[in-house]
C-alpha cells in the first residue's frame, strides 16, 4: 500500500508569545500551490458522538496563497572536518576503531551500498575507508578499491587501518577484530599497488562520505558545510586517526592513544618525537560528548561537527565496565553512534512567517495548510504570555515533551505483536503508512533505528504528523497526546473559562516563574515525560499555595533532557531520554549507556531517580491496557467534609464516566493509583476508583512485580485500577488527580452536560478562587496507610 501525503510541514517553535514572529516550513510536493490559514484549535476528534472538528479561521496577515515547492529531508548523522590543506597528502595514513550494527547493506534499502566510515572521497577523487555491501572493509583511493576477505561481525569492536606510500604505491588495509573466537580464520593485511589520489576538495568525514555527480562532488547550502551526503553507516566510531605518510603497523600501533602525551588523563598517551610530526589528526569523541563538536586533540586542531546529533556517551572499544557514568570514565565513552535516520533538523527554507498581534489570546493555534486538489496539514503551535503578563488565573500546561516522545512513532508498522498487544486488529492512519514509507521524517523514542538500536533523542524541527488533528493512535483508536488534550480545549471553551497556554518546555526553561501567577494549573491527559526543572517547577508550586489538577494518567514517569548544544538556536530544539533497566520499554539502552549525552544525567524512570510519580500529584502508574474503557464508583472518602464538594450535583450511587469518546468510559488505556507506599501523601483522599471493572488486557506494569507470574491482569490484580485522587498542599494549595488517560475524552460527552464535567467544573471553580483554600475542618484530615485503602472495610458504590 502506497500513501502519499504531498503537503507537510513544520513551525520553528512551539511556544510563541504576542508580538514574536513564528516561521513555518512547508513541502508541497506535486500541487502548484496550497493556502495557509491561522486557525484556533477547540477539538480535533472527528467522532461522530462528539461536537467534531472545530477550529475558526484566526485573521491574519498570512491567510493567503503560496507558491508550492518540494523541500527534501537528508536524515543520518555524521561528523565532518571542514575541507583544510592538512587533509589531502598522496601517502596518508587512516585508522579508528568501529563497532558496526549493519554492516551488510541491502540495495533495495540503502540506495548508495557502501557506508562511509572515515572517507575524504568524492565523485571518484580522494580516499576513504568504508565498508562495502557485503560488510566488507574496503579502502578507495579515487577509483581503485581493496578489500578485506572477511566480513565484519556485527556488533563488535574492528580496529580498522589503512597506509598508502605514493613513492612505491603500496596500499595496506588492516582489519583487526578485537575478540577473536576460536574457530575464527586469521585475516592478513592486504597489500596491493594503487596508483595516488586525487584532492576531491571536500570535507573529511565520519561515518558517511560526500555524494558525487558528473564526476564532482554535489554542493548544496542545505547543509552547513556545502555538500550532500551519502552512504551513512550504523554504528559507533572511536578514535579516528590521519597522518601524512605511510606509518608501519608498529607505528600505527603507537598512534592509537591520540596526538600528545597531555591526553594520557582522558585516553591512552600519543607518540612523541620524529612520530608526532606526522599526525594531522587524532579526534577524541570522549572530549565535548555534551555538545555537536568533534573535538581535534593533533598539532592542527581540525576540530569538526556532528550533524543530525548521533548517540554519544556510548561505550568505547576499551570500556572496562567499571564506570556506568561517562563523567567519570569520559576516556572509556569516545565512541559516537551513527544512525543512516537520525535527524535534528530538516533544514527547510521558511516559506511565510507570522508576526503574533500583540492582543492575541493564549490559545492552541495552528496554521491550516490546504491545495486545491484536497491535501491537508496541520502546523500546531501555542500562543503563550510573556512572563509577567498572564491574561487568566486558570493554565493549561500542554506536555509537549511528551508530545516530542512519541513524535512519528512506527509502532502500528513495526511491534510484531502489535494485535495481541491491543486485543484487536490495529487500524492505522494515512500518517502512519506515509512515515513507514518516509524514514527520513525520523521516528519517536519509541522506535528502534533502522540497525535495530533505541531511538534516544528527538527533534521537534521536522514535520511531527503525529501532532495533528484529526489524529487516532492505534493504541486507542481514539485520539492520543495532542488530539485527546483538545478534549479538555472544547470543554473549557465550551464552559466558558478564560485560560492561559504554555508547554512544559516553557516551564523548564522559565522554572516557578512560569507558574506561578495561576492560581491553578492544568496539566494534559498525557504528561508522560518530563524534566528535572520542570518537576522543581511543579513541586515549588504546590509547595506555596498553588493548585494542580492532573488530568491524565502515567504521568512524571520518564527521566528527559533537552539538549543544551541547541539552546544557542532556539530552545527545547532536542529532547533525549534514555531506557534504562526497568518501566514499559520497546527497547532498552546497552550496559553503560544510561547517562545522558546532553545533561550528564541518569535517564531511565523518575522512580528509579528517587523521584516517585505519586508524589507530584498523589497518584501514579499502575497499569495499562487497550480494549475498552470504563467508569469509576465513589467511595465513603468522597463525603469526607475536606472533599464532598467536588461532588455537588452527584448522587453517592451514580456512575462516573460510563461513557466518553476514549474507549466509552472515562476510565481506562493507562491508568494511576494512590500508594503512601511509593509517595503518595499520609492525608491524601481515594473519593472513586474503577478497582474490579478492567478487563484481562489491562496488566500490572513491570515495575510492580519482581518475576513473571499470573493474575496480573484487570480481572485478577488489585492494583490494575484507576484512583480518583485529592489532598492539599501547604499553603492553601491542592492537587486533584483524575488518573486514567481517557479521563478527558468523557467531558465533551453529551454536549459537557455529565457527571465528569459537573465534577471538573466543581473542582476548577474552587481551585480558580484567589487566596488559600479554606482550611479543612480540624477534625477531618486522618493520615493512614496503604493498607486502609486496600482492606474489605472499605467498600465502593456499585
Amino acid at each position: 500500500m502506497t500513501t502519499t501525503m504531498r503537503l507537510t510541514g513544520y513551525a520553528d517553535k512551539f511556544s510563541v508569545h504576542p508580538g514574536e514572529k513564528i516561521k513555518f516550513y512547508v513541502n508541497c510536493n506535486g500541487p502548484r500551490e496550497y493556502s495557509a490559514q491561522i486557525v484556533h484549535m477547540i477539538n480535533g476528534d472527528t467522532n461522530p458522538r462528539g461536537p467534531g472538528v472545530i477550529e475558526p479561521i484566526v485573521q491574519a496577515d498570512v491567510n493567503k496563497t503560496y507558491p508550492g515547492r518540494k523541500q527534501i529531508i537528508h536524515g543520518g548523522s555524521y561528523g565532518y572536518v571542514p575541507d583544510h590543506k592538512q587533509l589531502f597528502s598522496e601517502s596518508f595514513t587512516i585508522q579508528g576503531w568501529i563497532w558496526p550494527t549493519t554492516p551488510k547493506t541491502d540495495k533495495r534499502y540503502w540506495k548508495h551500498g557502501a557506508q562511509g566510515l572515515i572517507t575524504r572521497w568524492a565523485a571518484g577523487k580522494g580516499y576513504g575507508l568504508f565498508l562495502d555491501e557485503d560488510g566488507k572493509l574496503q579502502l578507495r583511493i579515487d577509483e581503485q578499491i581493496i578489500s578485506t576477505e572477511l566480513k565484519l561481525r556485527d556488533h563488535a569492536w574492528h580496529f580498522i587501518a589503512a597506509s598508502y606510500d605514493a613513492a612505491t604505491g603500496k596500499a595496506v588495509l588492516y582489519h583487526e577484530p578485537q575478540i577473536v573466537y576460536a574457530l575464527d580464520p586469521e585475516i592478513d593485511p592486504v597489500e596491493a599497488k594503487l596508483n595516488p589520489p586525487s584532492d576531491p576538495h571536500v570535507p573529511l568525514f565520519f561515518g558517511a562520505y560526500a555524494d558525487g555527480e558528473n564526476g564532482a562532488p554535489r554542493k548544496t547550502a542545505q547543509t552547513e558545510h556545502g555538500f550532500w551526503t551519502v552512504g551513512h553507516y550504523n554504528g559507533k566510531i572511536d578514535s579516528p586517526r590521519l597522518c601524512k605518510g605511510a606509518l608501519s603497523r608498529l607505528e600505527i600501533e603507537m598512534m592509537k592513544g591520540g596526538a600528545q602525551p597531555a591526553l594520557s588523563e582522558r585516553r591512552h598517551s600519543g607518540p612523541t618525537g620524529p612520530l608526532s610530526d606526522v599526525i594531522v589528526g587524532a579526534w577524541d569523541f570522549s572530549d565535548g560528548i555534551d555538545t555537536l563538536e568533534a573535538r581535534d586533540q593533533g598539532p592542527w586542531r581540525l576540530h569538526g561537527r556532528f550533524v543530525n546529533c548521533p548517540t554519544r556517551a556510548m561505550t568505547g572499544y576499551n570500556w572496562t565496565g567499571h564506570n556506568f557514568d561517562w563523567k567519570h570514565a569520559a576516556g572509556e565513552y569516545g565512541a559516537v553512534h551513527c544512525h543512516d535516520d537520525d535527524l535534528d533538523d530538516a533544514r527547510w527554507e521558511v516559506d511565510f512567517e507570522w508576526t503574533v498581534p500583540e492582543d492575541t489570546k493564549s490559545r492552541f493555534y495552528a496554521a491550516k495548510l490546504t491545495t486545491a486538489e484536497g491535501d491537508e496539514d496541520y502546523i500546531p503551535f501555542w500562543v503563550v504570555p510573556k512572563l509577567g503578563e498572564a491574561q487568566s488565573k486558570i493554565a493549561v500546561m500542554v506536555p509537549t515533551i511528551s508530545y516530542m516522545a512519541y513524535a512519528n512513532e512506527h509502532l502500528a508498522s513495526n511491534a510484531g505483536a502489535a494485535e495481541i498487544f491491543v486485543y484487536r486488529t490495529p487500524i492505522m492512519q494515512h500518517q502512519n503508512m506515509y512515515l513507514q514509507e518516509h524514514r527520513e521524517y525520523a521516528g519517536s523514542i519509541y522506535d528502534t533505528h533502522t540497525d535495530g538500536s533505541g531511538i534516544c533523542l528527538s527533534s521537534r524541527l521536522r514535520p511531527i504528523l503525529s501532532i495533528r488533528p484529526k489524529y487516532d493512535h492505534f493504541l486507542a483508536q481514539a485520539p492520543w497526546q495532542y488530539p485527546a488534550d483538545l478534549h479538555l480545549v472544547y470543554w473549557l471553551e465550551h464552559m466558558g473559562y478564560e485560560y492561559d497556554v504554555f508547554t512544559d518546555e516553557d516551564v523548564t526553561y522559565e522554572g516557578l516563574a512560569r507558574l506561578a501567577p495561576y492560581n491553578v494549573v492544568i496539566t494534559g491527559s498525557h504528561p508522560e515525560h518530563n524534566s528535572g526543572p520542570q518537576l522543581d517547577a511543579l513541586h515549588n508550586y504546590t509547595q506555596q499555595g498553588g493548585r494542580l489538577m492532573y488530568m491524565g494518567a502515567d504521568g512524571w514517569y520518564w527521566v528527559h533532557s533537552y539538549h543544551p548544544a541547541y539552546d544557542e538556536r532556539g530552545r527545547g530544539i532536542v529532547t533525549e531520554m534514555r531506557r534504562c533497566e526497568s518501566g514499559i520499554r520497546p527497547w532498552r539502552a546497552n550496559p553503560g549507556e544510561y547517562y545522558h549525552q546532553g545533561t550528564g544525567e541518569l535517564g531511565g524512570m523518575w522512580r528509579y531517580r528517587g523521584r516517585y510519580l505519586h508524589t507530584v500529584a498523589g497518584t501514579g502508574m499502575s497499569s495499562e491496557g487497550f480494549d475498552v474503557s470504563t467508569y469509576y464508583s465513589r467511595t465513603p472518602e468522597s463525603m469526607d467534609p475536606r472533599v464532598s464538594w467536588a461532588f455537588d450535583g452527584i448522587e453517592y450511587d451514580e456512575k462516573l464516566g460510563n461513557f466518553g469518546l476514549v474507549g466509552g468510559g472515562a476510565a481506562g488505556l493507562e491508568l494511576d493509583i494512590v500508594d503512601t507506599m511509593l509517595g503518595s501523601p499520609p492525608h491524601v483522599l481515594t473519593v472513586a476508583s474503577s478497582a474490579g471493572r478492567h478487563t484481562e488486557s489491562y496488566l500490572l506494569v513491570m515495575e510492580d512485580y519482581g518475576f513473571s507470574q499470573q493474575g496480573i491482569d484487570g480481572t485478577q490484580h488489585p492494583r490494575v485500577r484507576s484512583d480518583i485522587a485529592y489532598h492539599e498542599t501547604p499553603n492553601g494549595g491542592a492537587c486533584f488527580a483524575f488518573s486514567s488517560i481517557a479521563f478527558c475524552g468523557s467531558l465533551p460527552w453529551n454536549n459537557c452536560d455529565n457527571n465528569i464535567s459537573k465534577l471538573v467544573k466543581n473542582v476548577l471553580d474552587r481551585f480558580s478562587v484567589d487566596g488559600p483554600l479554606p482550611p479543612p475542618p480540624a477534625d477531618a484530615v486522618k493520615p493512614r496507610g496503604r493498607a486502609d485503602w486496600e482492606s474489605p472495610s472499605v467498600q465502593l458504590a456499585t
